[in-house]
């Protein structure tokens, strides 16, 4: 099973520097509270120091603090997403998946994919083209509805060599022609999650590449 975890193990400098001992807010806050009740024991009793800096700055240390503990925070809960999405997707390896494609290639096992159509269409059409850009074969689908119209491509019975292809939907309706929407159905071999993004990518065979989990339309 290939799940896997991209991240970046190179260290932040500044990272390192702010989150050493003695240079976070908590630290830096204790050593003002010090230098601060130092000052008041030894003021000059007849120019005494205005309070309202002090209390200002305490203020201001108080709302670091907050946002360095919501940071720790916001860490620790990506931490956790990341690993239940890497679980959670180690149980689409193996299944297969529709995803949009107009590329694809075939090895002789029959390959399934699907049309979608935004309008109802008097006649649909999809040619079957090479990696040269020729036509090889079209499968002529007839009239169909608004929504998903299935399609198989059979190499053995269309006699077609493994290798590269590509397929085009075109529609008719009236005497509007246009290119519909296509998917293809392959398996998903590998599953990554890339921690800078926060996606997860899935590898799928049939030589669609890789793609984002976002993407597929159906899980089978």
């Amino acid at each position: 099973m290939n799940v896997t975890s991209a991240s970046n193990s190179n260290t932040n400098p500044t990272d390192a520097i702010v989150n050493s001992p003695g240079n976070d807010a908590a630290s830096i806050k204790n050593e003002f509270m010090t230098l601060m009740i130092a000052q008041i024991q030894n003021q000059d009793p007849t120019n005494p120091v205005d309070g309202t800096e002090y209390v200002t700055q305490l203020a201001q240390f108080s709302q670091v603090e907050s946002l360095e503990q919501m940071r720790a925070n916001q860490s620790t809960q990506m931490v956790i997403m990341e690993n239940l999405g890497i679980v959670q997707s180690a149980q689409l390896v193996g299944k297969d998946a529709m995803v949009p494609a107009s590329e694809f290639s075939i090895d002789g096992e029959p390959l399934e994919g699907k049309v979608f159509l935004s309008n109802a269409v008097e006649e649909l059409n999809i040619d079957i083209v090479d990696a040269n850009g020729d036509i090889v074969h079209t499968l002529n689908l007839g009239a169909q509805e608004v929504g998903d119209t299935a399609f198989t491509v059979d190499p053995e019975a269309l006699e077609l060599p493994a290798g590269e292809y590509s397929i085009v939907a075109n529609t008719t309706a009236g005497d509007v022609t246009k290119k519909a929407d296509t998917f293809v159905k392959a398996e998903i071999e590998k599953i990554h999650f890339i921690s800078a993004s926060g996606m997860m990518m899935a590898e799928l065979g049939n030589g669609l590449g890789t793609i984002s989990v976002l993407e597929i339309s159906e899980v089978s």
